[in-house]
């Protein structure tokens, strides 16, 4: 009977979340490390993982979902390592597929739903297969991870005016400071030790205002469809949409700014 209560204690709570953040943490590690193949099957199982929760989100009938899932599943094999480098015109084909699905569904938030967690997947693709791609890619997440870091502990130790109360009651516009803070110091010490563009200096402070932005958006999402995280697949943390809401805009940016030559 004790060891069942203890199952609910907030210590117990905690404990789950950091074994899952921890174990999430050290797979993807491995994948990006490794590389080819293994990044490209975590990266896509991840989506479309993403995309069921992002339909759940969006109240999609099953069958529309269904659709949706395959033909992101049909993209993204396009940017199997089996099949070739993972290319610019992959992001093309991903966009051109993406606004199809509006007469192919019926469906706009579906639709959106596609681009949305199409373009992250392709776009950390994309930053892994550079010549410095381990370093890039650890760098854009590193970013992400730590604005949500700094946001939380500055914006809980000093409180103050909420950012958007509407959609999230519990994050500070002391929080948005601190997370650029963070962002910006970790940002500027992988891209110095390793040796990226010098963009990376100085954009991790942008690029946290973009994660919390895609934070918020998820969370005015959430709050549409009256639930509290998108999905229960990770204990302690809701869903994988939960874990990368902040990533998915700030990987689609880094990801076109070096498709287009000016990272």
């Amino acid at each position: 009977m004790a060891g069942a209560e203890a199952k609910g204690t907030p210590g117990s709570d905690v404990a789950q979340r950091v074994v899952v953040g921890v174990l999430l943490a050290a797979t993807a590690a491995t994948a990006l490390w490794l590389g080819g193949i293994v990044f490209w099957a975590f990266i896509s199982a991840i989506a479309l993982v993403v995309l069921v929760e992002w339909g759940g989100l969006v109240g999609a009938d099953r069958f529309r979902l269904a659709l949706a899932v395959l033909l992101l599943a049909v993209c993204l094999g396009f940017a199997s390592p089996a099949l070739w480098g993972t290319e610019r015109s992959t992001v093309a084909l991903l966009i051109i597929l993406a606004l199809a699905q509006t007469v192919t569904l019926g469906s706009g938030a579906l639709s959106a739903g596609i681009a949305v967690v199409g373009l992250p997947a392709i776009g950390i693709m994309h930053l892994r297969a550079q010549p410095d791609g381990v370093m890039l890619a650890l760098w854009a997440l590193c970013v992400v991870i730590f604005t949500d870091t700094g946001a939380f502990f500055v914006g809980r130790k000093l409180g103050g005016p909420k950012l958007a109360p509407r959609f999230s009651p519990k994050k500070t516009w002391s929080g948005l400071i601190g997370g650029m803070i963070a962002a910006a110091i970790v940002g500027a010490v992988i891209g110095r030790i390793g040796h990226l563009a010098p963009a990376t200096l100085w954009l991790g402070a942008p690029l946290a205002v973009l994660a919390q932005a895609g934070d918020l958006f998820e969370s005015w999402l959430k709050r549409r469809a009256g639930v509290k995280d998108s999905g229960r697949l990770l204990p302690g943390h809701g869903g994988f949409l939960d874990r990368v809401d902040g990533a998915i805009p700030v990987v689609t940016v880094i990801a076109a700014l070096i498709a287009g030559g000016l990272l």
